[in-house]
């Protein structure tokens, strides 16, 4: 007979109950994703995903929109900023606009945008969209560096009960950061992400690049 999306040698062998929800902040990328996700919806048999264009962001709990600094990838931008390498204008978006002023320098008030963006808890996003944050299988990461102070906030917030038994993040812009931009107290993001994961009843397996957390119970 025919297996279900997955496998049968898939951890998870029927993802027909699953109900795929992306947060992305960049515009372009966000249309992208919608697009992604219909396809592996239509090929895959799964739940049309729930898109969210927002930023997760733990700074205030009273604050719903954030000021989101992002490159500039409109059809009339300045060549100079059509030019730049596709890593730069499509992973590069920050909440923290000063340090965009920092990296961008000279071509920051020529490339960059500074749009308001929706943001809040991951919590608080998913229950705007009426997705129960308790019920969260598996949490994927990849925010270029950032992923500690998501997952600071997030585990601060969040109780035993409602944590992702699988969250896999990426871990080598991190690395970098640490080794190029130490932090002001010199405390290592990764080793920092590590510990407090541990802490949590999470095992960590190294895959080089990004790290597989376990929250067996």
């Amino acid at each position: 007979g025919e297996l279900p999306p997955g496998g049968s040698d898939s951890p998870f062998p029927d993802l027909r109950n699953w109900l795929p929800v992306m947060i992305e902040p960049v515009p372009k990328n966000y249309e992208d994703m919608k697009e992604t996700y219909l396809v592996i919806a239509n090929d895959k048999g799964l739940a049309c995903a729930v898109p969210i264009h927002a930023a997760v962001s733990y700074e205030d709990s009273n604050k719903t929109t954030c000021p989101y600094c992002r490159f500039n990838t409109a059809d009339d931008a300045p060549p100079s900023c059509k030019g730049q390498p596709d890593w730069m204008k499509f992973q590069i978006g920050t909440l923290d606009c000063e340090h965009s002023k920092r990296f961008f320098n000279k071509d920051f008030d020529l490339c960059i945008l500074q749009d308001p963006l929706p943001c809040n808890s991951l919590e608080k996003l998913l229950s705007d969209h009426f997705v129960p944050a308790e019920h969260i299988a598996m949490l994927q990461i990849d925010i270029e560096g950032y992923e500690y102070i998501l997952l600071d906030g997030m585990l601060k917030e969040m109780p035993d009960e409602s944590l992702p038994p699988v969250i896999h993040f990426e871990k080598k812009v991190m690395h970098h950061q640490d080794k190029m931009h130490p932090l002001r107290n010199r405390t290592s993001r990764l080793d920092h992400t590590k510990e407090l994961l541990s802490s949590r009843g999470y095992h960590l397996f190294d895959e080089t690049e990004d790290y597989l957390a376990l929250r067996l119970v």
